[in-house]
């Protein structure tokens, strides 16, 4: 997740490095006033996050000139006070999808914004499901029909991005954004070779193919066929244990139908 965030109380060092533990991106505004133009010039975001103080309507001057320019992202205002309910609604009939007080939990805060991007790409839970494959963003587990996939955490944040984003084109340059800070970001190839490795794991485990290249623009997740699905699942490659060392696998046996 790559996120805009900004603050009028203090800087926001500290709980962009806590964040970035849970694998999210913060770009910072130097003020709550600039975030508009952050979000317009650096994005694309899955989210924005405002931290005020008192009072809580000091940021609806920044919230309705998102909402003004016709930006729909996800906003969360984290309040470090305490503010009366006629500002809490004030700021979130301005266009805020949520209020939270301090203090807070971060794993809630993470939480929330992962349901927050969710929901703004069509997904009612924590559960991506695209043909025969489903991402599990809380168990951080990827399944094709119940039977686990062994992804590294690379390549299932790159396919959380891909799932987040169905029918959506996305750009190498857009994967690259999202996925790596600036200071460690490599070629723009690994791109690549993270398509195929997850196209070999995925068409292992029985999944019908669900990422399509654009050749010379990038990649897109879509929806297979009930057809297609069928045909990988009969293609699906077993799990076969290696015999006892000087032993001879016997061919299965099968018991003949009776009447």
């Amino acid at each position: 997740m790559r996120i805009a965030i900004a603050s009028d109380i203090a800087p926001t060092a500290e709980l962009e490095a806590a964040l970035a533990e849970h694998g999210v991106l913060c770009d910072a505004a130097e003020s709550i006033a600039d975030l508009p133009s952050v979000v317009a010039l650096s994005g694309p975001y899955d989210l924005v996050l405002l931290r005020v103080g008192q009072p809580l309507r000091s940021a609806l001057p920044a919230i309705r000139e998102l909402r003004r320019r016709g930006m729909t992202l996800p906003m969360i205002v984290a309040c470090t006070g305490n503010a009366t309910a006629e500002e809490e609604e004030s700021v979130l009939h301005a266009g805020a999808d949520d209020v939270l007080f301090h203090p807070m939990r971060l794993s809630v805060l993470h939480a929330r914004m992962q349901a927050l991007a969710r929901r703004a790409r069509g997904y009612a839970c924590s559960e991506l499901v695209c043909g025969n494959v489903v991402l599990d963003q809380e168990q951080h587990a990827v399944m094709v029909d119940g039977r686990r996939v062994n992804l590294t955490a690379r390549e299932f944040d790159f396919l959380e991005t891909l799932m987040l984003h169905k029918g959506v084109l996305l750009t190498k340059e857009r994967f690259m954004t999202r996925l790596y800070a600036d200071s460690e970001a490599p070629d723009s190839k690994i791109v690549d070779v993270f398509v195929c490795k997850l196209r070999r794991k995925l068409t292992a485990a029985g999944a019908a193919e669900i990422i399509r290249t654009v050749w010379g623009r990038g990649y897109v997740v879509f929806e297979p066929t009930e057809a297609a699905i069928e045909a990988a699942r009969s293609s699906r490659q077993q799990d076969v244990e290696p015999a006892p060392r000087g032993w001879v696998r016997r061919a299965p046996r099968f018991l003949a139908a009776t009447a």
